[in-house]
């Protein structure tokens, strides 16, 4: 099971790191962040689960999933915070203990378990984004993305999910739910544009994350609701729900800026 889930994780993630990083060229590392909260990777991380261990253990994933969600906001806003005072590699590496400790806890104590703890994190997701995380001050400067910074950031994709199967044996399909949104995309999207651009776009695409993690909840709540009764046909409606979600949480966004007179 959890090979086919890692192997999937491994071919998707550098796509969608490439794909997000361009997308963050040509339009602003806010909807690069975007792009990559969104489940473009555990979603394929899910049906691979689903074609080599069976339906009823995909589903046990789809539910957990969401849940993971509030380890990734955590991760994404002390990152944001540290940010402040520390450069991209302790920042980082702040975020990601912040990470596996609420991931932990969430499994360890039960919580995992609890279903509505999925549902309860859009909410808190758009107040991250819109109150908590700190703003950016400056306005958006054009981005540069030379060829070899794309091909390091697709390789440090590799390298992050290579490290991360170390411990595949030791989890269990509730587990992997936690851990299918692991921010994969959101260390090497963010750590790049942290050492190279500075804090204030690593805050937009800190922000995008946090509307593109809206997606990604919608999604396992739609997906994990239907998907016994429509089997293989859940993925449209989860994906359409994911998509106006992370959408509407993206202009709720951006709409609270202008109001806050802040430059996004």
């Amino acid at each position: 099971m959890l090979s086919a889930a890692l192997a999937t994780k491994l071919f998707a993630s550098p796509l969608l790191i490439g794909l997000a990083s361009l997308a963050g060229k040509r339009w602003g590392p806010g909807l690069s962040g975007l792009l990559g909260g969104l489940p473009l990777v555990a979603a394929p991380i899910v049906l691979a689960i689903w074609l080599s261990e069976g339906a009823a253990i995909a589903h046990r994933v789809a539910v957990t999933a969401p849940i993971g969600v509030w380890a990734t906001m955590t991760y994404l806003l002390v990152f944001g915070f540290a940010s402040a005072r520390f450069r991209w590699p302790v920042s980082l590496l702040l975020g990601w203990v912040a990470y596996l400790a609420v991931a932990s806890g969430l499994h360890y104590s039960g919580l995992d378990a609890q279903h509505w703890l999925g549902a309860l994190v859009i909410p808190v997701l758009l107040l991250a984004a819109t109150r908590l995380l700190p703003r950016a001050l400056a306005a958006p400067l054009p981005v540069e993305l030379p060829h070899h910074e794309l091909l390091a950031r697709m390789l440090a994709a590799v390298a992050l999910v290579s490290l991360l199967t170390g411990a595949a044996t030791l989890i269990g399909p509730e587990f992997t739910g936690v851990f299918a949104g692991a921010p994969v995309a959101a260390t090497v999207i963010p750590a790049f544009t942290f050492a190279m651009g500075g804090r204030d776009p690593l805050l937009r695409a800190l922000r995008g994350f946090l509307s593109g993690q809206m997606g990604f909840a919608a999604f396992f709540l739609v997906f994990a609701a239907v998907m016994p009764q429509l089997g293989a046909l859940a993925w449209l409606p989860a994906t359409l729900v994911g998509v106006a979600v992370s959408a509407a949480g993206a202009q709720w966004v951006k709409a609270h800026a202008r109001q806050s007179g802040v430059m996004h």
